[in-house]
């Protein structure tokens, strides 16, 4: 049975839906489980955690924890990486910075590739250490990259090693609040969606056999209005995969956007202020003050609780974190593949000709067919020229943009990237930011990196 390996397993809320999603697949049971994280604390509150649920349940799987990373990859079949470098901390503190020198909530108003401080470079630059660990000691391994961002990440790995690499990510499934709050069975429910990850888009929707669209179109007319108006959407930034900035997208691009895109590629007319923000997503959305306020509390009540539960030795964790499976793919990605299951996943892959217009090379968000020794990708076609044009493009020349500085460690392509953003009036603004942000000391390594 395959040994899979955690890197950053220190991350607590997503180890423990992890630890969950395995003891549930029983056809994995003798599967070894490296827990590794250099934060000992944290490590040893997941380690205990799992090892108690496991036991709760009665789960046949061997677990291990470590701080040394070469021991967690040696022997590994699959590598999990979840690592987020530093936190939110210090990208909390360039958001601010950028305030000041008047780009509101910070370099790219939107969530797309700023995950990892500026330019996502924390993230790229451990994603690649990480990557070169795992070719030269165990080549023959899959790297499964989780942590955001996904899309850059997950291309980097692609364009710079020979490894398996794929990225993960549950945001298709957000789709399901849709056909939920529509009254339509998810039984009965069939869809497609196609594009870069947190930029995808419902190329196909069936129900009961038949095009769905006309339903969706008909409950925006005739119940939109009155959803706008519920409870249920006035008290919840996060919303929003059903607002109506999603259904503006909609009427602009000619697909339905999904998951995470209204929040990564919505116009920046939707993004100017909070009273804006206000009119396309509920409180403003999840980027907004109010939501990401909400946000970074709701992380400390998680972590909160979780050590309240390590230090509490009675508590049935199994009552405490539930016994149904998580929203990942990773743990079907890793079954499929160990006992050929053929299932059908949403991941990201390389295009290999699936969306007419992107080369083979690029990382697309697709539905494959995964097993033993074969990832069989759905044939998208053409997607719509107007959004291909507006969106898809603009999207993918980001990424190349972001990768080209971070390989070729080309700081002008960094001013470049801010003095393009539509809220620069002049280059002076985008020279003074870079050059604040370059200065911090939190950011030695970007200064080093970019010359």
């Amino acid at each position: 049975m395959p040994k899979i390996s955690i890197i950053g397993a220190g991350s607590v809320s997503f180890s423990a839906s992890l630890i969950r999603d395995l003891t549930l697949a029983k056809d994995l049971y003798g599967s070894t489980v490296t827990f590794m994280d250099i934060d000992e604390k944290r490590l040893d509150m997941v380690y205990d955690l799992a090892s108690r649920y496991m036991k709760e349940v009665s789960a046949n799987l061997k677990l291990e924890k470590t701080t040394d990373r070469e021991r967690a990859l040696d022997g590994a079949d699959f590598v999990i990486n979840t690592v987020k470098v530093g936190g939110y901390g210090f990208m909390e503190l360039e958001r601010d910075i950028a305030e000041k020198h008047g780009y509101y909530r910070g370099i790219g108003d939107m969530v797309s590739d700023y995950y990892g401080g500026f330019a996502a470079f924390k993230q790229l630059n451990f994603i690649l250490d990480l990557a070169r660990d795992v070719e030269r000691i165990n080549p023959d391994a899959y790297f499964l990259q989780v942590s955001n961002p996904v899309f850059e990440g997950t291309n980097l790995v692609v364009r710079e090693t020979k490894l398996k690499a794929i990225g993960f990510c549950h945001g298709a499934e957000e789709f399901k609040m849709v056909t939920k709050v529509m009254g339509l069975k998810e039984e009965d429910i069939e869809f497609q969606v196609a594009g870069f990850n947190h930029c995808i888009w419902l190329t196909k929707f069936l129900y009961q056999g038949k095009d769905g669209y006309p339903l969706l179109n008909d409950w925006i007319e005739k119940e939109s209005a009155r959803y706008f108006q519920s409870e249920e959407y006035l008290n919840n930034p996060w919303g929003y995969q059903l607002c109506p900035a999603v259904i503006e997208m909609y009427r602009l691009y000619g697909l339905f956007p999904v998951g995470d895109t209204v929040r990564s590629v919505s116009p920046w007319w939707f993004n100017t202020d909070l009273e804006t923000k206000k009119k396309w997503f509920s409180s403003g959305g999840p980027d907004s003050e109010i939501g990401w306020t909400m946000y970074l509390f709701g992380l400390k009540l998680r972590l909160r609780s979780m050590i309240m539960a390590y230090e509490n030795k009675e508590l049935s964790l199994a009552r405490e974190f539930s016994m149904l499976p998580s929203s990942e793919s990773i743990v079907p990605f890793i079954d499929s593949v160990v006992n050929d299951k053929k299932l059908r996943l949403i991941l990201n892959v390389p295009n290999n000709g699936a969306i007419e217009g992107i080369p083979d090379d690029v990382v697309v968000e697709i539905p494959v067919i995964v097993g033993k020794d074969a990832i069989e990708r759905e044939k998208i076609g053409k997607l719509p020229s107007r959004l291909m044009v507006h969106i898809i493009a603009p999207r993918w020349w980001r990424m190349e943009n972001i990768l080209q500085a971070f390989r070729d460690r080309d700081r002008m392509s960094l001013l470049l990237m801010i003095a393009e953003d539509h809220r620069t009036k002049s280059f002076e603004q985008a020279k003074n930011l870079l050059e604040e942000l370059l200065m911090q000391e939190w950011n030695s390594d970007l200064r080093e990196h970019y010359r």
